[in-house]
């Protein structure tokens, strides 16, 4: 806009008194033509089809679709003189005023944010556009953030899931390749989020992340140095308080790295559940992201398969004990000790900080009448006191993954008392096992008919030709 060519130092911009009229002429129209497209109204014969009126001379009165506010809801200051250069009215981000928000959102209004933000002083900043993204995110505790995107992220080429660790690994490799003249930009316009300095980044040392805890990040002697500590400049943000949140995005455009992965990354690791990354020239790109199967972007979220392993001798007391309840309780077939060790290899277990939380059992049965490949599960168990939590759905999810890996077609179980859970999970019913032509010979002639166990079974549909199959734990959905 205005034919200006924009001015960067260390890769933040700076923001003159026309370049700031420009943002706000910029921000202006891009809410108008927003809050145009979100007015438009229903056609008035599907009114006049669907709306119940008692008298046919009423009029039809057409208010906005949607209902879209905005205001001075960005909290911002100047981001100063650094190094003898004035950046103008460049803002930071300080927060989003999240109380008056939730107050416009529970009168059912849309908010709608841009990159101005004002300050206690009463001026209007150009911030950056996914600062004020990720402090919103965040403060408003979201479920999700979703961030459109260009040629910058699609050329990475990245796969429809990442779990954070991962997406941690894929900047941590951009950072280890920066030269020494970036490395030190950042070190002099980056605060860590505790108001210290960032240390130098060492070439000789890649700074990766360190552990949150939680099984996301790297080792701690691989941690990005920082003042001698171990709290990597991302990885700070889950020891501030969001009072003292200051993410300065622009700084880490030093790295040509695109700001979309960062904000996705840090807004998970603050409290967002998922991120989502959409190109923006994909017709309908947001719907199919958010409602097909698969989407068409890249999810970036905490790992959900985090602790699921190939069980190992050292589990087996624990499998025995997670299955021993609903084998009294005639929920499942018992398993003597010498079954279960015999099966072990066959067993996938979920982990959680040394106690197994959940176990499956997946063998393989050869082909069935139709020609087939048939696994079956069964021993499918999450302890009582984790159920409801999701990490039932995170195994049986796994394991589905496993089967295709290993040629799998069709899965089966067989069960008395839990086919409601796996039929919401697209098993379909088979009838009596024991009867069943569906599965192998030799498994129905291995069936006790007098427990009368129904058959359920899932066929493994085929990945579309423009999804490559990933290992198991590497996607989301089977």
């Amino acid at each position: 806009m205005r034919g200006l060519e924009p001015k960067n130092v260390k890769g933040y911009r700076i923001t003159d008194e026309h370049a700031m009229l420009a943002a706000m002429e910029a921000a202006g129209t891009s809410r108008m033509l927003v809050e145009a497209q979100l007015s438009k109204a229903p056609a008035v014969s599907v009114i006049r089809r669907h709306t119940r009126s008692s008298n046919t001379s009423d009029e039809f009165h057409f208010a906005p679709a949607l209902r879209v506010v905005s205001g001075n809801y960005v909290t911002s200051k100047r981001r100063g003189v650094v190094d003898g250069v004035d950046f103008g009215s460049t803002g930071s981000v300080r927060f989003v005023q999240h109380e008056a928000i939730h107050q416009q959102l529970d009168l059912g209004h849309l908010v709608l944010l841009s990159n101005l933000g004002y300050s206690a002083s009463g001026e209007v900043l150009n911030c950056n556009t996914f600062d004020v993204a990720t402090h919103a995110a965040i403060e408003l505790k979201a479920d999700k953030i979703m961030c459109i995107t260009m040629d910058d992220v699609k050329s990475l080429n990245m796969p429809q899931w990442l779990s954070l660790g991962d997406a941690e690994a894929l900047i941590s490799e951009r950072l280890a390749g920066v030269g020494s003249d970036i490395a030190c930009s950042i070190d002099e316009t980056c605060p860590s989020l505790d108001g210290t300095a960032v240390g130098a980044i060492n070439s000789a040392t890649p700074p990766v992340y360190s552990s949150d805890g939680n099984g996301n990040g790297r080792p701690p002697d691989q941690a990005y140095l920082n003042n001698g500590n171990s709290n990597g400049a991302m990885g700070s943000v889950r020891h501030q308080t969001l009072a003292e949140v200051e993410l300065d995005m622009d700084c880490w455009q030093a790295l040509n790295f695109p700001n979309a992965i960062l904000t996705a990354v840090v807004g998970c690791k603050s409290g967002v559940k998922r991120a989502h990354l959409v190109d923006a020239r994909q017709d309908g790109g947001l719907l199919l992201e958010l409602y097909s199967r698969d989407g068409v972007g890249t999810m970036i979220s905490t790992d959900f398969y985090e602790g699921i392993r190939p069980a190992q001798q050292v589990d087996l007391d624990s499998i025995e004990g997670l299955l021993r309840p609903l084998a009294q309780a005639g929920v499942t077939k018992a398993r003597s000790r010498e079954s279960l060790m015999r099966d072990l290899h066959s067993f996938t277990v979920l982990e959680r900080e040394s106690e197994v939380l959940a176990c499956v059992l997946l063998q393989d049965l050869g082909r069935s009448a139709d020609g087939a490949k048939c696994g079956e599960l069964a021993a499918f168990c999450v302890h009582p006191s984790h159920r409801g939590s999701g990490r039932g759905d995170s195994l049986l999810d796994y394991v589905e993954q496993s089967a295709r890996t290993r040629g799998i077609q069709r899965l089966v179980l067989l069960t008395t008392r839990t086919a409601d859970w796996f039929m919401q999970r697209d098993f379909k019913s088979a009838g009596c096992a024991h009867e069943s032509h569906v599965l192998p010979e030799s498994r129905r002639q291995a069936i006790d008919a007098a427990r009368n166990s129904q058959l359920y079974c899932k066929e493994i549909v085929a990945l579309n030709d423009t999804v490559q199959a990933a290992p198991a734990g590497k996607r989301i959905g089977f």
